[in-house]
């Protein structure tokens, strides 16, 4: 009966029964806890990277807000400076206008505007803007109107020649005189940013902001809004370039043509005297006194009327538009005809049309050098001139009976080359038919002619 009690067999086979389920729950929550330990670690990753693109595009943001707002500003000026260059015919004042806008943006206390020479390897004071005024150089109380700095500078230049550079006063700079740092300080100025105006390669000028701050900072995250001015003052630089390019063109362009009107004049009036005062001296020889006397009053009236051209062409005044062209040509002819030697004949064909000013005058000066050349080589006993208007041209020519030329041959004067020059600037075509002893024909076609005169 005492074994069939007796309990210690049964809870020594129950124990490791009881431990068999605690240890695989141990073990599942142990793998739990690891798993939920890795999410967790992979939350905390995510978020920071969530974190990390929230900072990315809040700054994507704020640089794209800053961009919008500059770019803006950049416009606003820009049209404002274009605006002002549009009207504004003073290119100083443009450019006193750029600088001072460029300080304002920058909340400077002033500036400078600089040029090169470059034969001296001097930067050159141009403008200086100093409490709200703008001061031309002569004006101007700096060191570097009486000596001018140099453009270089180791190891950094207070002119740069492609980039904007800042510099801190309270040091010594390279390249700059002392003197100019001790002017520039003693106006409170801590610190300088230079722009430099690029056009192409070149370096054509400087603008300079002066600042009172010493971090440089603010100062350089709007060099882009520095450089954009200094594109707009060279811009305006370059436009007074090509002006003055243009002007010096024109004025060799009027230079050439009061050439070509003096020797057209004087030419045909020169040789109408001396024509005239050798068909007097013929007379002369024959006791023809009535006769000499007449061709010598030819020869003074060509002499006067010569010399009044004279004066008109270096006056640079173009005579005065005839009614009509064929008057100014039948004034030619009657010349011819006062000669002498040379029988003269004019004919109009076609309905005649009123001419611009300045086709009449260069038609009438071709036409004049054309019957020169004739008085003075062809030998030639008849000159015709035939002016005709067509519907969509007006032609006009000059046909001698003289002993013609070569024209590959090389010849002296100015004769031919300005007849083609004064064409050219009508638009017209001219052409010279011409053979050695079968005459000369010169021919001028101008297309679109004006209006037909009133009744």
């Amino acid at each position: 009966m005492s074994n069939a009690l007796d309990p210690g067999p049964k809870q020594s086979d129950d124990k490791p029964l009881r431990e068999q389920p605690a240890q695989s729950t141990l073990e599942s929550l142990t793998r739990e806890l690891a798993r939920q330990r890795q999410c967790l670690s992979q939350a905390k990753e995510q978020s920071w990277r969530l974190e990390q693109e929230k900072k990315a595009l809040e700054l994507e943001v704020t640089q794209r807000r800053l961009a919008e707002e500059l770019a803006h500003c950049q416009s606003e000026m820009l049209i404002q400076s274009l605006g002002i260059l549009a009207s504004e015919s003073n290119l100083d004042k443009f450019l006193g206008h750029v600088l001072q806008v460029t300080v304002d943006q920058f909340g400077g206390v002033g500036g400078t505007l600089w040029f090169p020479d470059r034969e001296a390897g001097t930067a050159r004071l141009h403008l200086e803007y100093l409490d709200s005024r703008i001061i031309p150089a002569s004006e101007s109380r700096h060191p570097a109107v009486r000596h001018p700095p140099p453009m270089g500078g180791d190891p950094m230049s207070t002119f740069p020649g492609d980039r904007a550079e800042t510099y801190v006063l309270s040091y010594e700079v390279s390249g700059m005189p002392e003197e100019n740092r001790a002017y520039i300080m003693s106006l409170g100025v801590r610190a300088l940013l230079t722009v430099p105006m690029v056009l192409g390669r070149e370096t054509v000028g400087w603008i300079c902001i002066r600042s009172t701050r010493v971090d440089t900072r603010e100062m350089k995250s709007n060099i882009r809004v520095a450089e954009a001015l200094a594109g707009q003052a060279t811009l305006a630089i370059q436009m007074a370039r090509l002006a003055e390019q243009a002007r010096q063109a024109a004025v060799l362009e009027e230079r050439n043509r009061i050439a070509r009107d003096i020797h057209d004049t004087l030419a045909q009036g020169f040789t109408g005297v001396v024509v005239n005062l050798e068909a007097s001296s013929r007379a002369l020889k024959k006791q023809c006194i009535d006769i000499a006397l007449e061709h010598i009053e030819h020869a003074q009236q060509l002499a006067q009327a010569g010399l009044e051209e004279a004066r008109l062409s270096v006056r640079a005044l173009r005579p005065e538009a005839t009614a009509d062209m064929s008057v100014g040509l039948a004034a030619l002819v009657k010349r011819i005809e006062e000669t002498g030697a040379v029988r003269g004949a004019l004919n109009v064909v076609g309905t005649r049309r009123a001419l611009a000013r300045e086709a009449e005058v260069e038609l009438l000066r071709i036409a004049q050098e054309s019957v020169t050349n004739v008085l003075k080589h062809a030998h030639a006993r008849q000159i015709r001139l035939t002016l005709g208007f067509a519907d969509d041209a007006v032609v006009l020519s000059i046909t001698d009976d003289g002993a013609g030329f070569d024209q590959k041959a090389r010849h002296e004067g100015f004769g031919l080359i300005g007849m083609r020059e004064r064409a050219e600037r009508l638009g017209a075509r001219l052409s010279i038919n011409t053979q050695k002893g079968a005459g000369t024909t010169v021919r001028v076609l101008l297309p679109n002619p004006a209006a037909e005169l009133p009744a």
